[in-house]
C-alpha cells in the first residue's frame, strides 16, 4: 500500500515536471485591422452665387473675386497639411473628396493654378510615405469668364489613394445616375455630377470592398436617391463593406430632410464606425470657433470592432487658414479573418 502511494506521488511528480518542461501554447493571434480614412477637402469657393449674375462684366468680375478669394486661402499650402495628416495618421486607403483642379487662361482654360491631387502626392513623397492612386473621377467641370480674355475652370470630383502594401483589385468610379442641375444666367445649366470610387482591397491578407463618395449638397432629394443607388449598386458586395464619404446627411442633424439618406445606408445593414466627436464645418477657413455636427462617414457592413477613431485638420498654414472647412476622419477597424 505504502510502494503504491509512493509511486502514484512519483508519477504525479513526474507529469508535473514534463508539463513544466513543455513549450506554452501560443496565444492566438489577434486579427488584422485595417486604417481609413475619410477626407473632404473643400474646393475653396461657394460657387452658388455665381449663378444668379447676369452675363457679361457682372458675372466676370464676381467670378475674377471668386478665384481671388480661393486664392488667398492658398490651396497648395492647405493640400500639403493635408498630406501632412495622412503621413501622421498613416492610413492604409484615403478617400478624397471635394478632389480639385482649378485652371486659368483662354478658353478652354489649360494654365494649371492649383492641383489637389499632385500636391498631396507630391508632398507625402517628400514626407517618404509611399501611396498611389488608385481610383479617381472628376466628374464635375465647369468652366466661365474672368474678363480681359481668361476664363477660370473648375474640374472637381472623388479619389482612392492606397498605402504601398495595400493590393487593390477591381477598381472603378462612376456618376450617379440621378443629378442636380443648377441654372445659371452666364453659362448655361450646370450638372453636379457627383460620383464615387469603389475597390476590392487586401491588407494582411482580408479582403474588404471600400467605397467612397460624396453625395449631393444642394438637394435633399437627389441626395437621397443617390443614397439608394449606392444600395443598390456599389455597396451590393458578398465581401465585407467599408463606406467612407461625405453623406451631406446624418441620423441626428437638426433638419429632419437631411436625415433619409444616411437611415437609408444605415437600414442596408453599415453600421457607423467613427467617432462622434464633430469634424464638420468651419463657416470660413480661418474660422476658430470649432466644428458642431457630423456629415463624413466611415461606415460598414457587417459591422467592425472599432479599435479607435480620431480627427484631424485643426492645424492651420502660416497664414492661419485651415487645410479644409472639414476634419479628416480616422478609423482603425479590426478585420474578420
Amino acid at each position: 500500500m505504502l510502494q503504491r502511494s509512493r509511486l502514484a506521488a512519483l508519477t504525479a511528480a513526474l507529469i508535473g515536471l514534463l508539463a513544466a518542461a513543455a513549450p506554452a501554447a501560443p496565444a492566438a493571434a489577434k486579427s488584422p485591422t485595417i486604417t481609413v480614412m475619410t477626407r473632404n477637402l473643400f474646393l475653396g469657393a461657394d460657387l452658388i452665387p455665381l449663378a444668379t449674375n447676369p452675363p457679361g462684366q457682372q458675372f466676370e468680375q464676381a467670378a475674377s473675386n471668386m478665384f481671388a478669394g480661393v486664392s488667398a486661402q492658398d490651396p497648395t499650402a492647405r493640400m500639403k497639411l493635408v498630406a501632412g495628416e495622412i503621413a501622421k495618421a498613416k492610413p492604409d486607403l484615403v478617400g478624397f473628396q471635394e478632389l480639385s483642379l482649378w485652371r486659368t487662361g483662354p478658353p478652354p482654360a489649360s494654365t494649371v493654378a492649383y492641383d489637389y491631387i499632385a500636391t498631396i502626392m507630391s508632398q507625402l513623397k517628400k514626407l517618404h510615405q509611399h501611396y498611389r492612386v488608385v481610383a479617381i473621377k472628376q466628374g464635375f467641370n465647369v468652366e466661365g469668364p474672368m474678363g480681359g480674355g481668361k476664363d477660370v475652370r473648375l474640374t472637381l470630383g472623388d479619389a482612392i489613394i492606397a498605402r504601398k502594401g495595400v493590393k487593390v483589385r477591381h477598381s472603378r468610379s462612376g456618376i450617379f445616375k440621378d443629378q442636380l442641375t443648377i441654372p445659371t444666367q452666364a453659362i448655361g445649366n450646370v450638372v453636379t455630377n457627383r460620383g464615387f470610387n469603389e475597390l476590392d482591397a487586401t491588407v494582411h491578407g482580408v479582403t474588404v470592398h471600400v467605397v467612397n463618395t460624396h453625395l449631393e449638397a444642394y438637394s435633399a432629394d437627389f441626395r437621397l436617391k443617390q443614397a439608394q443607388e449606392l444600395v443598390k449598386g456599389a455597396l451590393r458586395s458578398k465581401l465585407p463593406t467599408i463606406l467612407i464619404g461625405d453623406l451631406n446627411s446624418g441620423p441626428k442633424l437638426p433638419k429632419p430632410e437631411d436625415r433619409p439618406p444616411y437611415l437609408a445606408i444605415a437600414k442596408a445593414g453599415f453600421k457607423e464606425e467613427r467617432t462622434p466627436k464633430f469634424s464638420c464645418c468651419f463657416n470660413e477657413l480661418t474660422d476658430k470657433s470649432g466644428w458642431d455636427h457630423n456629415v463624413d462617414h466611415i461606415m460598414a457592413k457587417p459591422r467592425l470592432k472599432l479599435v479607435r477613431s480620431f480627427i484631424t485638420g485643426k492645424e492651420t498654414t502660416r497664414a492661419g487658414v485651415h487645410p479644409s472647412d472639414h476634419g479628416g476622419v480616422v478609423s482603425v477597424l479590426r478585420l474578420k479573418r
